[in-house]
């Protein structure tokens, strides 16, 4: 039965990041908020849940921040969970290969752009000359200006020599865009350059949450209902609700028909194509270009502590990046006890490795850990967990930012939200962020 509408509704479909933003945004905007998500949980990609053995809490993926990422800080700040990023203690990247080569990007002991200079020029594992390329390669793409270039064509173009733009620009792009240099969009790499560089303050601190990613969200339905809004969790959108060529509303699995001023498909592409009546989907159809990158992540635990630096950057491994979790997370004494040693390993663009058997994945990623850091091979694996995010973010590369819709989706009374759209940023938690503030903004303005 169709709800009768006392004052200006804003329904939000999807409740990842860019959903959250967005209902929170609408909710500032003065607007009665009803957030609608299919799951039984919020935060989307950006979750956690509790491992039924060791009782971990386990990301769906490890996700870090940045101090620049000044939208998603400021939801949290709202929250009351900015303080989980722990501003006051950014974390060191070290380095590692198997090799033995060894070194640390340590850009706190200033702020602004001259912390990430000295961090860039105390890279010991690089000679001067390859220092003072890296200093100058940073500023040339942080400087350079709208282009329809791949990550790789720029480096070249800015005089990044093979050895450094393996060892250092590489495992960058991959952990900031989830796509190789070849392919990625030069221009995203620009914007976070750009953003770290000269955004000053802490905006180059890297941020660890110090909690499951679930517990960043876990405020919100309070604070949600304080505003007069509702969140309906385990609730599927089966169509939107039509008024001539408007959308007023929508239709939900379980039957109820919800009206409002206006709609925010905060979704994942293909679920927004599934949305829409057969005669306009050839005028997003290009979305179905957009390919899913996936990203593997791996959670080990072992029979004692593990001497590792909190975050590491591997060179010459499948593995790209190794969390020590127990500097982040707090443990029940009873864990600490059972399963000193706690890892998690990412990899990113992992196309092939998410073809392969568990089993085989953490065969090899161990084998990996334990050339790089020999000391492990004296450590037991206790317990184990892969997890495959196979649709982790798009594949952002120049000819696909023509493809990434714009705020307003062109039909009136609906708007569009998720790291997928046209913000500008790669597709991360920064980016869902935007996209949900600015697609809740111009809702707002809907009469």
């Amino acid at each position: 039965m169709a709800q009768r509408v006392s004052k200006r509704r804003c329904i939000v479909v999807g409740g990842g990041v860019a959903g959250i933003a967005a209902a929170m945004e609408a909710a500032h905007q003065g607007m009665e908020v009803i957030l609608v998500e299919a799951h039984r949980y919020l935060g989307g990609r950006a979750r956690s849940f509790r491992d039924d053995v060791t009782g971990d809490e386990l990301d769906n993926g490890q996700h870090v921040a940045m101090g620049c990422y000044w939208n998603l800080r400021r939801i949290l700040r709202v929250l009351g969970t900015e303080e989980l990023l722990a501003l006051r203690d950014p974390v060191p990247i070290a380095f590692a290969s198997p090799s033995g080569v060894r070194d640390i990007f340590h850009p706190y002991r200033w702020k602004g752009r001259a912390g990430v200079m000295r961090g860039l020029l105390e890279m010991r594992s690089f000679s001067l000359a390859e220092r003072l390329q890296l200093l100058r390669g940073a500023l040339c793409i942080a400087l350079r200006k709208r282009n329809h270039l791949t990550c790789a064509d720029l480096l070249t173009a800015c005089r990044q020599s093979g050895r450094v733009q393996e060892r250092f620009w590489m495992p960058l792009v991959l952990a900031t865009l989830n796509a190789p240099v070849a392919s990625a969009d030069s221009a995203l790499l620009t914007v976070v350059l750009r953003r770290v560089i000269f955004g000053g303050g802490d905006s180059h601190y890297l941020l660890v949450p110090r909690a499951g990613l679930s517990k960043l969200w876990e405020p919100l339905p309070a604070w949600l209902a304080e505003r007069g809004g509702s969140i309906k969790l385990g609730t599927r959108i089966e169509e939107f609700v039509w008024l001539d060529n408007r959308i007023i509303g929508v239709a939900t699995s379980t039957g109820e028909e919800i009206r409002g001023h206006a709609v925010i498909a905060a979704v994942p592409p293909r679920a927004f194509v599934r949305l829409l009546p057969e005669h306009y989907r050839s005028s997003v159809a290009l979305l179905d270009t957009l390919e899913p990158v996936p990203i593997v992540s791996v959670y080990l635990w072992y029979d004692r502590p593990l001497a590792l630096p909190p975050v590491v950057g591997l060179w010459g491994t499948t593995a790209q990046w190794v969390f020590d979790r127990t500097a982040f997370l707090e443990r029940m004494p009873e864990q600490r006890n059972r399963y000193p040693g706690h890892l998690q390993v990412t990899v990113s663009a992992a196309h092939a490795l998410s073809q392969q058997p568990a089993t085989e994945i953490v065969e090899q990623i161990s084998e990996e850990l334990c050339d790089v850091f020999p000391a492990l091979s004296r450590a037991r694996l206790l317990r184990w967990r892969v997890i495959k995010e196979r649709a982790a973010t798009p594949l952002l590369t120049p000819k696909t930012a023509r493809i990434r819709l714009k705020t307003a989706s062109g039909i009136e009374g609906l708007f569009v939200a998720g790291d997928w759209t046209a913000t500008g940023l790669p597709a991360t938690l920064e980016g869902a962020a935007l996209s949900g503030i600015t697609a809740a903004r111009a809702a707002a303005n809907v009469r």
